[in-house]
């Protein structure tokens, strides 16, 4: 089971980098599943969608949603927590 962490709450279209891709430079491809995440600050529970985005020679999967103040959630792999992201 893969555990995911809270990388950064940001806006739709802001700039940010998993692997030094730009998630928003990529069609993101629904896996069709549900993640349960905990907010980062509140600690609510939230089910978001696993995606994977892909650049033709990786592929990276996160998690990402809505949060109710307009801000999209991104939660990428334990294992990728300590590389720059």
């Amino acid at each position: 089971m893969t555990n995911w962490k809270f990388a950064k709450a940001i806006d739709e279209n802001e700039e940010f980098r998993i692997n030094h891709l730009n998630i928003w430079n990529f069609p993101w491809h629904c896996l069709n599943k549900k993640v349960e995440v905990l907010g980062p600050y509140e600690g609510q529970v939230y089910y978001f969608k696993h995606y994977e985005i892909t650049d033709g020679t990786q592929k990276i999967e996160f998690v990402a949603g809505e949060f109710v103040n307009s801000k999209v959630g991104i939660y990428i792999k334990d294992d990728l927590c300590d590389q720059k992201i």
